[in-house]
């Protein structure tokens, strides 16, 4: 496991845990916000993570190489399509 996805997994971890501070100190009398900072929990560890995992992989991965530049030898290897005339139906 490469040290970016250890990353991404900690800092999914330290959400949860963030969260579930707040979840220990809600009374229980306020079981729907217990039950909202549980589902934000989970839903956010899991956000962090599948963001978290997507961003190392694009950042691993190789730019793009251009192409090689075409030499042109003379004008028949250059096209040039006609252009639209833009006052076409304008009177």
């Amino acid at each position: 496991m490469s040290s970016g996805l250890l990353l991404v997994l900690a800092a999914s971890i330290m959400w949860i845990l963030f969260c579930m501070r707040f979840w220990y100190i809600i009374d229980r009398d306020h079981v729907w916000q217990r039950h909202l900072i549980a589902i934000a929990a989970g839903l956010g560890g899991g956000l962090i993570y599948f963001v978290g995992t997507m961003l190392v992989q694009a950042l691993k991965e190789p730019a793009p190489q251009q192409p090689a530049p075409i030499e042109v030898k003379d004008g028949s290897d250059i096209r040039v399509s006609p252009r639209i005339k833009e006052s076409v139906g304008k009177k």
